[in-house]
């Protein structure tokens, strides 16, 4: 039994290391983010006229003091599209930028997502925004 404590201590520690929240800040340059959750949040493109697009840029901070691990940047929803300078290995400090660009095609609602995956979680953002003719 006295065997089997430090083995179970140990692992229990591996895993609760694993569990702990990626230690990074995400902003846009106006801060019209909207946090929705510990790791979910919002963004509105508003009012967009069909086949023309408009932009937003996202930063994102590393703000622990052990370089992250990112496993890449994603983007859905049929109406967006994302470019990012973020490296596989954010430094300490070291900050990112993803530029998301909303160009709606059809009249009505568009809905899409940006997901910032690290080994351990990700970060959501869902996109929100709004195609209307000219």
């Amino acid at each position: 039994m006295k065997v089997l404590l430090p083995i179970f201590l140990g692992l229990f520690l591996s895993v609760s290391s694993f569990a702990a929240p990626t230690p990074v800040e995400i902003k846009t340059q106006t801060g019209q983010i909207e946090a929705k959750g510990d790791r979910y949040y919002s963004y509105n493109f508003g009012s967009q006229w069909i086949n023309f697009s408009r932009w937003v840029d996202f930063t994102l901070r590393n703000t622990g003091t052990d370089p992250v691990q990112l496993r890449g940047v994603f983007i859905m929803g049929s109406s967006y599209w994302a470019q990012s300078d973020c490296p596989p290995m954010l430094a300490p400090g070291q900050v990112c930028l993803t530029r998301v660009e909303f160009r709606p095609w059809f009249e009505g609602s568009h809905h899409g997502r940006l997901r910032f995956a690290f080994i351990n979680d990700s970060i959501y953002i869902d996109l929100y925004g709004w195609g209307i003719r000219r």
